[in-house]
């Protein structure tokens, strides 16, 4: 869906996905990191631009592509990509997925910054009810994130969707309802602020940049 929802706090922002970060994107990917995803691997840039494209083209998907804010308030570097999928305001939820980020981000701030955003975006904008996400039951570094966000585990939705390599995945379901975001955000903002120590040499430059008000 093409949209112009951007979301900035913390260093970093979410705009929309467009053919431009094709390239970026198919840099970060690979066989290893792609293992729990719906789609078939996109390989080189033709591979990221056709799913970009698809992304953009597909009603129930808000793109988004993740980026780092250099000290002057420009756009860095592209870190990753994620979604919304599914927006009901009639029913007041949504869904986030689609989400992958480079290696090097990884147990950086990346991914709880880009969860606050695109939650408080949904709860505090949108004004729904509920946000669902839904993980690969194979993928125990996605597995990890949403219990350490303090999601609520549904459960497991057995034989849920074909995976790229031809298997059938089982999909375990989280959520976070309206009288649960308040919990949640303590928790990423407490996680996203608290004092640390970082090496220049070891962490990602987004784990090492100030804080910047949202």
């Amino acid at each position: 869906m093409l949209h112009d929802v951007v979301l900035t706090g913390h260093g970093f922002r979410l705009e929309p996905l467009a053919l431009e970060h094709a390239e970026p994107l198919a840099g970060i990917v690979d066989e290893a990191m792609w293992s729990g995803m719906s789609t078939p691997m996109p390989r080189g840039v033709a591979g990221m631009a056709g799913l970009v494209a698809a992304t953009r083209d597909a009603p129930d998907l808000t793109g988004f592509v993740v980026r780092w804010v250099d000290p002057d308030g420009s756009s860095g570097d592209v870190l990753g990509s994620t979604a919304f999928r599914d927006l009901s305001l009639v029913d007041r939820r949504v869904e986030i997925g689609r989400t992958f980020y480079a290696r090097a981000t990884w147990g950086s701030l990346v991914n709880p910054v880009t969860k606050l955003l695109l939650l408080r975006h949904a709860f505090e904008t949108w004004d729904v009810h509920r946000v669902g996400f839904r993980v690969d039951a194979r993928n125990e570094r996605s597995l990890g994130a949403m219990r350490r966000l303090g999601a609520y585990e549904e459960g497991v939705m057995r034989g849920h969707r074909s995976a790229p390599d031809g298997s059938r995945a089982d999909s375990v379901v989280f959520s976070v309802l309206a009288p649960e975001w308040p919990g949640i955000e303590s928790g990423l903002l407490e996680r996203i602020t608290r004092p640390r120590v970082v090496s220049t040499l070891t962490l990602p430059v987004p784990e090492a940049l100030p804080l910047v008000a949202s």
